[in-house]
């Protein structure tokens, strides 16, 4: 039984559970994290406030595990989400169970949804496991049938609400430091993400932003350039989130996870810098060049 991660630092309500069930057949485990942060992304992207209608996500690099939401109706607050696959991450490395996973969102002990991690072939009929394996949150009652609920399929959708075309963000990479555990660097992106979700895609990133999870020593540290931009393009927490899974797809095509310093750029204007680096929570900022 896993037990609730400190995620104190993206404001995670204490009345939201997850209730996990895994089973049947091993995914690739790099999948988890790869697929997490693409649909991270997409979530982060819209309002945090707002309702993300039913989506499936998957890469060419990582066909499996799908990620599949599901919910009562036609979406699902995007801050449901959030906390969902953050905590959903969290438990499948607390666990070291990389199996098809099934896991049910509750918010003020009422179930608000699911998201699954599963086959390809997921998301074709009403959703079940093929097992009775449960591992659950002790704080979350199960089911009053003790089986996973059936949710309604819906249509993949692949195409996200995004205001922010992601071609006109590019980021330049420079490693410049020790080697770092691929976990320990997706945990960063899955941090700095969740925590950028609960800002604007167009409000200004006007200050320094630090970002880490808990246990994992991998900081991500970014600022605007300076001095700051008067005039358009300037940096936006939407440069970040586009930027975030481009840095993961170079670390993933060199196999290096490396630290390493990031000129975040809008239409070819540089509007951020940012550094990968060892520790938590990186106190000594970005430095120009």
């Amino acid at each position: 039984m896993a037990p609730r991660a400190n995620l104190s630092q993206i404001a995670v309500p204490q009345d939201f559970k997850i209730f996990p069930r895994s089973g049947g057949q091993h995914l690739p485990r790099e999948g988890f994290f790869y697929n997490t942060i693409l649909a991270l992304k997409d979530v982060a992207l819209g309002n945090y406030n707002t309702i993300m209608p039913i989506q499936r996500f998957t890469s060419e690099r990582f066909p499996e595990p799908v990620i599949q939401f599901y919910g009562n109706g036609a979406g699902l607050p995007r801050r449901y989400l959030v906390w969902g696959l953050l905590m959903s991450i969290w438990n499948i490395i607390f666990t070291s169970d990389f199996r098809t996973l099934l896991v049910t969102l509750y918010y003020r002990s009422a179930e608000v949804g699911g998201i699954l991690f599963g086959p390809q072939e997921s998301g074709t009929g009403p959703l079940r496991l093929p097992t009775a394996k449960e591992e659950e949150d002790t704080t979350v009652p199960p089911p009053s049938n003790g089986t996973p609920n059936d949710y309604p399929f819906h249509p993949a959708k692949n195409i996200p609400s995004n205001p922010l075309p992601s071609n006109r963000v590019t980021t330049e990479i420079s490693p410049f430091g020790a080697a770092m555990p691929a976990r320990n660097v997706y945990m960063a992106l899955i941090s700095a993400l969740s925590e950028a979700a609960v800002h604007g895609a167009t409000d200004r990133l006007e200050e320094t932003f630090t970002s880490h999870f808990d246990g994992f020593p991998c900081s991500l540290v970014t600022r605007p350039v300076m001095p700051p931009r008067r005039i358009p393009p300037v940096y936006q927490w939407g440069h970040l989130i586009v930027a975030l899974p481009q840095v993961m797809e170079e670390f993933v095509g060199r196999a290096e996870f490396r630290e390493s310093s990031l000129s975040i750029k809008v239409d070819g204007v540089t509007v951020g810098l940012a550094r990968f680096e060892v520790g938590e929570r990186g106190e000594e900022g970005v430095r120009e060049g």
